[in-house]
Formats: structure tokens, sequence, C-alpha cells
């Protein structure tokens, strides 16, 4: 597709991306919807997978009330097509030959059965960029094995640094390896297409493998970096640190806080107001006041005193009371804090979105917002909703042809 400027107040040209992800890939194409792509969801005739998945909105199911589908699907399109029929494919390489994106997270292989590999679909778009999102990549002796999200993390290392150290490796919350491949996805198909658009270049298929692009998430000092420096694994510390004494998460009156003393003076901040409240002359012990190694031999003993003095306050009241002695305590917030937050009230990071059928929804807005440019707001499609738009007005299918094709089961 000839190259077209943004229009105002979005970011990206209005690309169009046929978007064949599952849950792997989705957040890739609402990461490039959101800022003003053209994203076409391609769906099965019978709905994608997602759309029967809970929570349902009003706990009442329906192919348009999964709130798994409305989050990740926003500002799409939706089309039906049987990839596995003739008709369906005929129909997806005409759709390709004007596309500049597709997206897609099937095992590896499969595109290549149906005659849909990057191979194939460039030699009618040569500008084509394709990005397959895979649990091992293309390549490689894992490259057919079927992963999970609970098989991403352990592969990526991610289990081995999370947990207590006298604990199992745990899991993290939600699906987290489905983000950072979604992303560097993103990121990438960006980068091919200024490549392609800006310095004349042709297109390019994008692999990545969920397991690499996991292993990119790690913070701090990178456990390989300890390995090849030490020969030691990094240990699993749960929620609090053996670096940073005290850090980690602690018990308030009515939830937990989160706290982290770094330096002499915030622990001398932090000494002097636990004595001030809890009357213990132990916490002003000199043993304490060099620095986080010279408390580390006491850590749980540390940790017991930080604990007495936390019970006794609110997180909110610890949250204010420690901002104003210069030192970092937050509440742990929950989804109905997040809701009400002032600090993203007033940067307006929630906004509401009108669905037809589900109703009016909150959304976080997003990460980037500005005056300029704003992610675009419309609310998830409707099942095939632009079948006639794209179909019929784009490829110029006749009415009768479109019905053949449902009789069919091909749209």
């Amino acid at each position: 597709m000839p190259f077209q400027a943004p229009a105002d107040g979005v970011l990206l040209p209005p690309y169009r991306i046929l978007d064949l992800t599952g849950p792997e890939g989705v957040f890739c194409g609402k990461l490039l919807a959101d800022y003003g792509a053209d994203v076409v969801k391609i769906e099965p005739p019978g709905g994608d997978a997602a759309r029967q998945r809970p929570p349902f909105i009003g706990d009442q199911p329906g192919p348009e009330r999964s709130s798994y589908f409305l989050f990740y699907n926003t500002n799409k399109k939706s089309v039906t097509l049987d990839l596995e029929s003739s008709q369906g494919q005929d129909l997806f390489k005409k759709m390709v030959a004007t596309a500049d994106v597709v997206i897609e997270s099937f095992p590896v292989g499969y595109m290549k059965s149906l005659g849909l590999e990057f191979d194939s679909l460039k030699t009618a778009n040569p500008g084509l960029v394709m990005a397959s999102i895979t649990p091992f990549g293309q390549t490689g002796p894992w490259k057919d094995y079927k992963s999970s999200d609970l098989i991403s993390l352990a592969a990526s290392g991610f289990m081995q640094i999370t947990g207590d150290p006298d604990g199992p490796p745990m899991r993290q919350g939600n699906e987290q390896s489905h983000f950072p491949g979604a992303q560097h996805a993103a990121a990438a198909i960006m980068a091919a297409l200024f490549y392609r658009d800006m310095q004349d270049g042709g297109g390019q298929h994008i692999d990545v493998s969920m397991q690499e692009a996991m292993i990119t998430y790690y913070t701090d000092a990178h456990p390989a970096l300890a390995w090849m420096q030490r020969g030691e694994n990094v240990t699993r510390v749960g929620p609090n640190s053996t670096l940073v004494i005290p850090l980690g998460v602690y018990p308030s009156s009515d939830g937990w806080i989160s706290a982290g003393i770094i330096t002499p003076r915030e622990w001398e901040n932090l000494s002097e107001w636990m004595y001030e409240i809890t009357g213990s002359e132990e916490i002003l012990n000199d043993d304490y006041k060099g620095g986080n190694q010279d408390r580390a031999p006491y850590n749980d003993f540390i940790t017991a005193l930080v604990i007495d003095f936390t019970t006794r306050f609110t997180s909110e009241e610890l949250f204010h009371q420690g901002q104003e002695r210069n030192l970092v305590f937050i509440p742990v917030n929950s989804v109905s804090d997040l809701l009400s937050d002032p600090q993203l009230e007033a940067s307006n990071f929630w906004f509401e979105m009108d669905h037809t059928e589900a109703g009016t929804l909150k959304y976080p807005l997003g990460v980037f917002d500005s005056e300029e440019f704003s992610p675009v707001t419309r609310p998830a499609p409707h099942l095939g909703q632009d079948n006639e738009a794209i179909f019929g007005g784009e490829l110029g299918l006749s009415e009768s042809e479109l019905t053949s094709l449902r009789s069919q089961g091909a749209i």
C-alpha cells in the first residue's frame, strides 16, 4: 500500500495490518491499532476463541461480551474467513496484495501448509512485512514444541528468579509471557515499515521468539551476567530484597505497603520515626547505621521491627507521612484503588467507551499521551462487522458472491 501520512491526532499512518494472532500476539495488533494503524482482525467464521473467554460482561456469555476480547481488540475491524478453505485462502491473498503487514502466531509450519507463508505472500506483495510470534521462533530444535504461559516463564528463566528463597520457582500473575513478544513484534514492525518506506527497502519476515523476548525483560543486573562472573544463579528473594534493607512489601493495618530504604539519610529518617511510634531503642542501634550491607546480617530482625511499625498505620497514612519524611512508601494498589487513583485520574489514564452490546466500559488509555497525539478510541468490533465493507467494498465481491461464501462456510 502506498505510504500515507498519519491523520491528525494519531501517531501512525493508516497501515493496513491483517491480524491473525491468538493470545500470544493479540496485544501487538492492539498497540498498533490504538496508535492509528488500520488493523483488521481475521477470525474464523465461528469467531475468535477469545470471544468465548470469561469473564463476561454482566456474567452473560456471548461473542460480544468477553472482557478479554473487548480489551485486546479495541480500534480493530473484524472479518470472518476460513483460512483452511480454498475460497478463504484466495480472499486472504487478495487482502494481502494491498496490505502492509501480516501478524500471526500459529505453530511453525501452519501457514506454509496453507500456502500462505511469507515466501508465497511476498511474490504478490514485495513490500509486505510479516511478523510471526511463536514460543521458540522459526528455527532450532524446539521450534515445533507446544507451549503455554507457564512453559514460556520456565523456559525463559523468569520462574527461577520469582518466589521465596526456600520455596519453588513461581510463575507470575496473569499471562505475563504474552506481552514481551507482542511488544517486540510491534516495535520491529514499525522499524521494518520505516526501512521500507523511508529507506527504499523491501518487505521482510520478522521472527519473534517468546522465550527470547521474555529473557530481555530481566531487570537490574542480568542473571546471565551474574552467572558468567560468579557461576551462581540469582537467588529468589520473595517480596523483599537481600541487597537493600529494608526493601519490600509489609503489612499495614488495612492492606500492604511497599517501602525501600537505600541511603543513610533515609535510614536515619525511618529509624527515628519508628522509635517515635514504637519506643523501641533497638532500631537506633549503631550497627544498623553504616549502610545496607551493614544491616544485612540483621535482616530478619529488622524486618520484624518494620512489621511491628507498619501494622500500626493504614497504607494511606504510611504513604503520606512517609512522603513527608522523604521516604519511599507507596500502597500496594488493588484494582479498585487503581480506578480511583488520583494520579491516574489527573493524567487521564482511564477513559470510557460505549459498546453497543457490552455497554459503557472503562479502559486504560495507554502510556503514550500528549496534547498533539492520543490513542484512537473505538470499541472492539462485532464479529464480522466489516465483511461487507472489505470483501464487497474493497475487493469488489457482489452480494450474491458473499451469500455463496457464507453458505459454504468460507466467511
